[in-house]
């Protein structure tokens, strides 16, 4: 299974519309979480299930079995699921303008209210968040930041899947271009150094739209 279009297309630019994160944001984290797989079960064993990676507890306490939801497509998953939850957490926390942002929100979304710059620390040695992310923490310094995560979603916002995802997404909105998916609005100047170049990066990115 993969992303089903165009209402996939259809329920991420609803989600835009009602106030949540863009599509370009959105789709990086969805391909990290999942490769765009609706059916898949978290690959360590743990009670997350889908194409966004959704808790156990949270379909069942929607009445949903994790057998049946595994069957729905990434559209459905997305409205449902995925769709609220991101639009929960830019009501708590402020709006979600970069991926980097929308990847924190799906790890860790109590720390949008306080980790708000690339080098903000979401998680440490110690803590039981780390010791199961631990690979996020790339180079090894006892702790995860935001720009960790951004460099994560940097490596997703990259692949073939994901721009190809965008690029059918846009084609709903012609009249519109994508940004910059992982710095996007939230980090203007940041220095990520892995994007050095984002607005080139957001230029081909529009140019992979218009075909």
């Amino acid at each position: 299974m993969a992303l089903d279009f165009p209402a996939t297309a259809q329920v991420l630019w609803s989600l835009w519309d009602a106030g949540g994160p863009r599509p370009e944001y959105v789709l990086p984290v969805l391909y990290s979480e999942s490769g765009f797989d609706p059916s898949t079960p978290n690959r360590a064993g743990a009670p997350y299930y889908g194409i966004g990676q959704t808790a156990g507890t949270t379909l069942s306490d929607a009445g949903v079995s994790v057998s049946d939801f595994l069957t729905w497509p990434a559209s459905e998953q997305i409205s449902h699921f995925v769709g609220p939850y991101f639009l929960s957490a830019s009501r708590s926390y402020g709006p979600i303008r970069s991926g980097a942002r929308a990847f924190q929100a799906n790890f860790l979304p109590a720390t949008l209210a306080s980790a708000r710059a690339l080098d903000s620390v979401v998680s440490q040695s110690g803590d039981p968040y780390y010791a199961s992310n631990q690979g996020l923490d790339w180079q090894h310094k006892g702790a995860i930041t935001v720009r960790d995560l951004a460099h994560f979603i940097e490596h997703a916002a990259r692949s073939p899947s994901v721009q190809a995802a965008i690029a059918q997404t846009y084609e709903l909105r012609p009249q519109d271009k994508p940004h910059e998916p992982v710095l996007g609005e939230d980090f203007s100047g940041g220095g990520l150094g892995m994007f050095a170049a984002a607005a080139s990066f957001a230029a081909f990115l529009y140019a992979l739209v218009r075909g």
